[in-house]
């Protein structure tokens, strides 16, 4: 017995087991997500002077890497400028006000549109108030013999959607998802429903959107269309997003003086220029169908749904107001 409690205390004192080593942790797996990016659509350029020697599909214009900021507008407020006089064009199929602010009052006339697609693009929106802030404090900037309109939202049914703004607004407001705010309150996309190659089912991307139930159905474009053939202006622009571009208009070929204005406010704001929007067929668009009653008139294209681009379109509006006088 003796002999056995002996071997039971040596146990305990000298004879150890083997000290197990623990597992090596094994790395955390890592999920890989390919991107598939979108394909970029075809579009044509047109040449310029300095681009003979290189393929026409690659403009040559250079463009600022990133949107520059805001740097000499003043603050937007809730007021209408005490400088510019505003006007009602007509209403929205919601019954809310599509406004024109107009600065200087010389002969000719020259239209800056934004808001075509609502809240959808409610960066050309944001960018028409602060094209009138500028303008507010910088009205020398306006040659005398002419008079500069701005409406700021051509569908304040889908800004409303979006912002829930029928005026100014602040980006923080803007919802998530935008895409219904692209229509109009009859769901209607009011840049397929002018007079031009007109039907009643429009291409967007690659999906069908409502042309309306004929040319000029939407009350918002039966307004402008009757305002801007009052006036008679020397050129119309409407901002849109976001192809990063300057498109000239026709119905269906390019209008020359429409070319001309494209190029003039292209080069200025660093954009490239095209004759021809190629990357699928559009009806109905309202710059085209201008075209057909003799007015120039061309779509700028922002570089991205967030941004204003603002000092590339203050250099491409004052070129075009030089390019006017």
């Amino acid at each position: 017995m003796f002999f056995v409690l002996g071997l039971f205390f040596l146990g305990l004192t000298g004879c150890r087991p083997a000290e197990i080593p623990l597992p090596t942790r094994l790395p955390t797996a890592v999920m890989v997500q390919t991107f598939t990016p979108r394909p970029t659509p075809t579009l044509t350029p047109i040449p310029t002077a300095t681009e003979t020697a290189v393929p026409t599909s690659t403009p040559v214009i250079q463009r600022p890497s990133a949107t520059p900021l805001p740097t000499n507008t003043p603050p937007a407020t809730a007021t209408t400028p005490a400088k510019a006089i505003t006007q009602t064009v007509g209403l929205s199929s919601e019954a809310r006000p599509i406004v024109d602010y107009q600065f200087k009052n010389g002969a000719r006339h020259v239209v800056f549109v934004g808001g075509m697609h609502g809240g959808y693009e409610w960066n050309t929106i944001s960018l028409a108030y602060e094209v009138i802030d500028y303008f507010q404090v910088n009205l020398e900037q306006i040659p005398d013999g002419l008079t500069l309109h701005v409406i700021p939202s051509a569908n304040p049914d889908g800004q409303f959607l979006v912002t829930g703004s029928d005026g100014r607004f602040a980006p923080t407001d803007v919802i998530s998802d935008t895409v219904a705010g692209r229509f109009n309150g009859n769901q209607v996309d009011l840049n397929r429903n002018w007079d031009c190659q007109w039907q009643a089912r429009g291409l967007w991307r690659e999906q069908w959107v409502s042309g309306g139930t004929r040319p000029f159905s939407e009350p918002e474009n039966a307004a402008l269309r009757d305002y801007l053939l009052a006036l008679q202006p020397q050129a119309v622009i409407f901002w849109h997003s976001a192809l990063n571009g300057v498109f000239a208009a026709g119905c269906p070929q390019t209008y020359q003086p429409s070319y001309e204005l494209a190029t003039v406010y292209g080069l200025a704001a660093g954009y490239p220029v095209y004759e021809v929007f190629t990357s699928y067929t559009v009806t109905g668009d309202a710059s085209d169908w201008l075209t057909t009653q003799g007015i120039a008139s061309m779509t700028v294209e922002l570089t991205s749904h967030e941004g204003t681009d603002w000092r590339q379109n203050l250099d491409g509006i004052l070129a075009v107001l030089a390019h006017l006088e």
